[in-house]
């Protein structure tokens, strides 16, 4: 077992998908309780996940990684995954969470103080909360989710 709490990070992203397949019929729903469908959530977290895999590779490969931040916004934009079957997506997001899963499990304990520095500047990151503040994301996702649901079922 490694440093971080994997079985922890596994509910969660079980619990995440229960909500997400109880969101199908309203993923493309714009409701007041924000600007961006259920659908654009999916598809940032997916942009997440892929950034921060970079990361927790390559952090546990050097003491000091310089890689871009994250422009959600065109991101989200240059995904364009309106066509893209809503099941297939939260599918894919699962598989891909749970991959990280277990590459987080296999983290050595000497790498977690290695930092990330953004290429614009700001506090170099270390890796381990890289890993914990990407959980800690996931649950503002999840949350906002769960206001758009209850938004759209009660207009």
């Amino acid at each position: 077992m490694g440093y971080f709490p994997t079985d922890a990070y596994q509910n969660q992203i079980t619990d995440f998908y229960g909500l997400l397949i109880r969101c199908t019929t309203i993923a493309d729903v714009h409701t007041d309780a924000d600007t961006w469908t259920i659908r654009n959530h999916v598809a940032h977290l997916i942009d997440s996940a892929s950034n921060n895999h970079q990361r927790f590779v390559r952090l546990q490969l050097a003491q000091n990684v310089e890689l871009p931040g994250y422009e959600a916004e065109q991101w989200v934009t240059a995904s364009d995954i309106r066509l893209m079957k809503f099941g297939q997506l939260i599918l894919f997001w699962k598989l891909y969470n749970e991959y990280l899963i277990e590459l987080i499990g296999n983290i050595q304990k000497d790498s977690l103080a290695h930092t990330w520095q953004r290429e614009n500047g700001g506090s170099p990151l270390p890796l381990e909360f890289l890993v914990s503040d990407y959980y800690s994301h996931m649950k503002v996702h999840e949350s906002m989710i769960a206001d758009i649901a209850a938004a759209a079922e009660n207009p």
